[in-house]
């Protein structure tokens, strides 16, 4: 597998303190949780952060491989309003 990037819904609030240990993700707030945003290397990356996911008690809705290109440039940034990434 080569490097991808991926989007993965959490229910309710990450806290600061949970994204920090997620690493360098992109985050969004949604209604329906938070939605988390990563180009991962491969797929023991993939693996990785999906433990830490779990190891954090996050509950998992929904985990997508996001298309190479995207009309709209980055993927990060289907809304236009430019990617929030994590302090």
């Amino acid at each position: 597998m080569v490097g991808a990037t991926y989007e993965m819904w959490v229910a309710g609030t990450v806290s600061p303190e949970d994204l920090r240990d997620l690493g360098a993700v992109t985050v969004a707030t949604e209604r329906a949780g938070v939605v988390l945003y990563g180009d991962l290397a491969d797929e023991a990356a993939l693996f990785g952060l999906l433990a830490r996911v779990r190891a954090l008690g996050l509950e998992l809705l929904e985990l997508r491989r996001l298309p190479a290109f995207s009309p709209l440039g980055d993927p990060a940034d289907a809304d236009g309003d430019g990617p929030r990434l994590v302090p």
